[in-house]
C-alpha cells in the first residue's frame, strides 16, 4: 500500500527534475473540451453460467404457468402455480418487471413475480381498438400494443398509469391477423408485426400506424405465440408454433424465420428476455463533462455549449441524465434550459425556483421522485426534468456526435455564467460475444499518452474498490488547473481525455486521489 505524502513534496521533487519549461503568452478563449469517463463493465464468468435469461408462459391446458430458461434452450423450469388468467396473451419486460395480459375482454395487465410466480392485477385497459389484444412492447419510452380482428390489425399506445389505450392511425387490412409485436429497445427503433393469416412480417410506423410488408415468414405460424429481443446482442427470438412448439430466430432484414433452435414440450404463449446473468449489469454508464468553462448568460439571450459523445456506431442509449454542475445566476425563474441532439430536443428546466439563485449539482433524471418545479434553489440533488429526457434514448449510433445545452435568460436586470455541466449516459454496444471486466488488483495511474502532447492526451488509471475518486491537474507552481473527475466510482479501469487547448505550453502534473492512495505524474504540453 502506497503511503500518502503531501503535494508540496511531490512538486518539489518533480520541479527539481523538470526539464525545459515552455510558455505561451496568448491565452485561449475556450474552455477544456469534453472529459470522457467511460466505465464499461465487463465480467469474467464460467461458460456454463453465461447466457440470456428469458421468462415464458407455458400452456398446460386449461392453465398457464410462468417458467424460465436460458436463451436458445427449450428446457423450461416452472415457477410457482398456474396463473389465474383465463386466456393470457404474450409477455413484456419493462424496467425490471415482467408483465402479461388478457388477450380478450376484459383486457387486463398483470405483473408476474419471477421468484414466486404470483400474478398481480395492475389495471384494466380501456380503448383497445380491435377484438384481440395480441401483442405488447416497450421501446424504452412508450408501451405499444397490437390488436387484431383477424381481418384487420391496429397498433396503439398504453398509458402505464391509467391503462388508457390510444389508437394510432386506422385499422389496416394489409396485416389482417397480427399475432405479435416485436422490436428492439430504443425510441428510434422500429415496430414489427407477425401475421398468422398471411404468414408475413410487417414493419409498423409508430406515428401513422401504417403496416409495410417486409417478407414471408417462411413457415405456417398458427396461434398463441410470442417473441422478444435479447438485450445483449439485439437478436430477436420467437417462441412459435408451426408443426409444434419451437424456438426460432427472426430476421428484421428478410422478414423470415431461421431454422428451429429447439422444441418445447408444451405451447409457449408468452416470452420476455431479460439481461445477462451476473454482475455488474450489462449496460455501462459514461459521464461526459464540460469543466472549467465560462459561458456568459446574458439578458434576453441564449447561451450555448456542447459536448461530443463517442460511444460506437452500434451503441444503444437506454437512459440519459443531465447534471448542471454550476450555473451562477440570480432569479432562477428567468432561465430555461434546453438539451438537443440532432432533431431531438427537450426543455429540461422551465423557469423554476422563483427569486432563488443558482443551480449547483442539479441532476435531471426521469426516474427521480421530485419534479424540478417542486424544488428550491440551488436545486442540489436529483429531480424530474420539466420535460422528459426519454426521447434521447437512441439506437444504432444515433447518439454519436455533439449534444448541445442552451440556456435562455428570458428577462432583464440580471446575468450569470455556466461553468460546468455533464451528460450521464447508460448504453450498450452489442459485440456478439462474451464481455470481460478489467478490474485491477491494485491502484494504478499510468503515464499519459501521448506525452509530450498538443493539445489532447489520455490518462488511464485503475481502482480495485469502490470509493470517491479525484483526478486533478496542477501547473508547475502547484496551482489546481482543472478537476477531471470528482465522484464515486465502482472498481474498474478508467480512461479520461484531457484537452489543454486553453493552457500555455509547459510542465503540468496530474494526480489520482482516493481515500487510500494518492499518486501524481508529470506531463509536458508543447504547442
Amino acid at each position: 500500500m502506497k503511503a500518502k505524502i503531501t503535494f508540496s513534496a511531490f512538486f518539489l521533487i518533480l520541479v527539481i527534475n523538470a526539464i525545459n519549461v515552455y510558455s505561451q503568452d496568448v491565452q485561449h478563449s475556450v474552455g477544456p473540451a469534453p472529459v470522457i469517463n467511460d466505465n464499461t463493465p465487463f465480467v469474467h464468468q464460467n461458460d456454463a453460467a453465461i447466457g440470456t435469461r428469458y421468462f415464458v408462459q407455458v400452456s398446460s391446458s386449461p392453465t398457464f404457468t410462468l417458467g424460465k430458461a436460458f436463451m436458445e434452450s427449450c428446457t423450461v423450469t416452472n415457477i410457482g402455480s398456474p396463473v389465474p388468467i383465463t386466456f393470457p396473451g404474450g409477455m413484456m419486460y419493462r424496467n425490471g418487471v415482467v408483465y402479461t395480459y388478457n388477450q380478450s375482454a376484459p383486457y387486463q395487465l398483470w405483473t408476474m413475480d419471477t421468484v414466486s410466480g404470483v400474478t398481480t392485477l395492475l389495471f384494466n385497459m380501456t380503448g383497445v381498438p380491435q377484438t384481440n389484444l395480441s401483442g405488447m412492447l416497450w421501446d424504452g419510452t412508450n408501451v405499444y400494443g397490437l390488436s387484431t380482428s383477424i381481418s384487420a390489425s391496429q397498433i396503439f399506445t398504453i398509458n402505464m398509469t391509467t391503462g388508457v389505450c390510444t389508437p394510432i392511425g386506422t385499422p389496416s387490412t394489409t396485416c389482417p391477423g397480427g399475432i405479435m409485436l416485436l422490436g428492439r429497445l430504443g425510441a428510434a427503433s422500429a415496430l414489427y408485426a407477425l401475421d398468422i393469416v398471411a404468414d408475413n412480417s410487417y414493419r409498423v410506423n409508430k406515428t401513422t400506424g401504417a403496416f409495410t410488408l417486409l417478407g414471408p415468414l417462411g413457415i405456417n405460424i398458427n396461434f398463441g405465440q410470442d417473441g422478444s429481443v435479447d438485450p445483449n446482442d439485439n437478436t430477436i427470438y420467437v417462441a412459435c408454433y408451426s408443426t409444434g412448439p419451437e424456438l426460432r430466430k427472426w430476421d428484421t432484414a428478410s422478414g423470415g424465420f431461421g431454422p428451429v433452435l429447439c422444441t418445447y414440450t408444451a405451447q409457449i404463449t408468452g416470452m420476455a428476455c431479460v439481461a445477462m446473468v451476473g454482475t455488474p449489469p450489462v449496460n455501462p454508464q459514461t459521464t461526459i463533462c464540460r469543466t472549467g468553462i465560462n459561458v456568459p448568460i446574458n439578458d434576453h439571450a441564449t447561451a450555448l455549449d456542447s459536448v461530443q459523445v463517442l460511444l460506437g456506431s452500434n451503441s444503444i442509449i437506454y437512459d440519459v441524465n443531465v447534471r448542471i454542475t454550476n450555473v451562477t445566476h440570480t432569479w432562477d425563474s428567468d432561465l430555461r434550459f434546453y438539451l438537443r441532439k440532432g432533431s431531438v430536443g427537450s426543455m429540461i428546466i422551465n423557469q423554476v425556483g422563483g427569486s432563488g439563485d443558482n443551480f449547483i449539482n442539479t441532476v435531471l433524471n426521469d426516474s427521480a421522485t421530485t419534479p424540478i418545479a417542486s424544488g428550491t434553489a440551488p436545486f442540489t440533488g436529483s429531480y424530474i426534468p420539466s420535460s422528459p429526457l426519454a426521447p434521447f434514448n437512441f439506437t444504432g449510433g444515433l447518439g454519436e456526435g455533439y449534444w448541445k445545452l442552451a440556456i435562455t435568460d428570458t428577462a432583464g436586470g440580471d446575468t450569470g455564467v455556466l461553468t460546468g455541466w455533464c451528460l450521464i449516459i447508460t448504453y450498450s454496444t452489442p459485440v456478439g460475444g462474451i464481455q470481460t471486466l478489467e478490474i485491477p488488483n491494485y491502484y494504478f495511474l499510468n503515464q499519459n499518452y501521448p506525452n509530450p502532447f498538443n493539445p489532447v492526451t489520455n490518462i488511464k488509471f485503475g481502482i480495485p474498490e469502490s470509493g470517491n475518486v479525484r483526478l486533478v491537474v496542477y501547473d508547475i507552481l502547484g496551482r489546481e488547473v482543472t478537476t477531471l473527475m470528482n465522484e464515486h466510482q465502482n472498481p474498474g479501469t478508467y480512461e479520461v481525455m484531457f484537452d489543454a487547448s486553453r493552457l500555455a505550453s509547459g510542465i503540468y502534473f496530474y494526480s489520482l486521489q482516493t481515500e487510500r492512495v494518492t499518486e501524481t505524474k508529470r506531463m509536458l504540453l508543447i504547442k
